[in-house]
């Protein structure tokens, strides 16, 4: 895999820091395949990431690392002399990381932010100029750019997060509450693929005369399966997700809706003990993933580890994504439930 060119500026610059000064990496997914090049630096490092899988393989690696919602000024201590960001594709979650560090960093640390030209990566820089009294340095590789910043600007403007720490109610669908926050995909939408996969799977069920006893959303964003499927009368529900914003939102949602549900942070369930009568899942096979990639794997073979003798797995993706071939190696009957041509559901057993 070619590595990220933002990514590699700010490597460069990760081998340049003295041995032993204190260093924050904030790592959300631009960083997973440069967690081995991380624990490698001679600085002490310690990461902030708002994803679990990323967690969970830092620590194995001896890195120091804070699982949380992208509260990067939870991360960073007085002793903290560099601060190292890749920006994020979000807008909102970008601008939250750099008021963190704006706010948190003392005046002789160093800011390190690189990113992507198509990803607005000169306007963030120019942003951030903002935000500090001094620009130490630039750099570009390519469509890759880089800047240095410290002593922060305490009359600033903070950059505009759309709230982004504070939970708000996008609505309700079938009687039940939905909150959610910036930070969690798709989060003030509901999602067209999943409407679709509730109806199906609900008539599925109906038609079958199945009633399941436990019920996991694999992937489950601020919860929109699982509030939304709530009136199938299921008894026990369990949600997961990598990404800490979404287990805030679900959390939240599962409050306001008065619902017992376990809600357990994981790599694409693999976490998770026990087995389930139902799996919903809308997994992250959206235009610009590959389906050839280890996430298709991981989201099918935890699906099919987590799936009880008797019970039913029913994903939604993109009707052009080629899930079937792939999920043939992880279930044993898989039937397509319906296809518009915009998306299709899938039943996966293995009885």
């Amino acid at each position: 895999m070619t590595q990220d060119l933002a990514i590699t500026l700010l490597l460069s610059q990760l081998q340049q820091v003295p041995t032993g000064q204190h260093c924050t990496w904030f790592a959300d997914e631009n960083s997973l395949t440069i967690l081995p090049l991380l624990a490698q630096t001679s600085a002490k490092l310690s990461l902030c990431t708002n994803r679990y899988d990323i967690h969970t393989q830092a620590l194995a690696l001896g890195i120091n690392s804070e699982f949380n919602d992208a509260q990067l000024a939870e991360a960073i201590t007085p002793q903290t002399q560099h601060v190292f960001i890749r920006i994020s594709k979000e807008k909102p979650l970008a601008h939250h990381t750099l008021n963190h560090a704006a706010k948190t960093l003392k005046s002789d640390a160093t800011l390190h932010l690189a990113g992507l030209k198509g990803e607005g990566i000169k306007t963030y820089l120019k942003k951030t100029q903002t935000l500090f009294l001094k620009s130490l340095a630039t750099k570009k590789n390519k469509d890759a750019h880089y800047g240095a910043f410290s002593s922060a600007n305490i009359d600033a403007a903070p950059l505009d997060t759309q709230n982004y720490n504070q939970l708000r109610d996008i609505g309700s669908f079938n009687n039940q509450t939905l909150l959610s926050k910036p930070g969690v995909f798709g989060f003030e939408k509901i999602d067209e693929g999943s409407k679709l996969l509730l109806e199906v799977t609900q008539k599925y069920l109906q038609n079958h005369n199945i009633q399941p006893h436990n019920q996991l959303d694999l992937g489950c964003g601020y919860g929109l399966l699982t509030f939304g499927s709530r009136h199938w009368g299921c008894k026990n529900f369990t949600a997961t997700d990598n990404n800490a914003a979404a287990l805030l939102a679900i959390a939240a949602s599962a409050k306001a809706n008065n619902l017992e549900l376990d809600i357990i942070a994981a790599d694409a369930g693999a976490e998770i003990q026990g087995t389930f009568d139902c799996i919903l899942c809308n997994p992250p096979f959206h235009q610009g993933f590959s389906i050839s990639g280890d996430l298709t794997d991981k989201f099918l073979d935890n699906a099919s580890q987590k799936l009880s003798p008797k019970g039913h797995a029913f994903f939604v993706v993109n009707s052009f994504i080629g899930i079937e071939k792939k999920a043939s190696r992880y279930f044993k009957q898989q039937e397509t439930l319906t296809n518009t041509k915009r998306f299709k559901v899938l039943a996966f057993s293995n009885h």
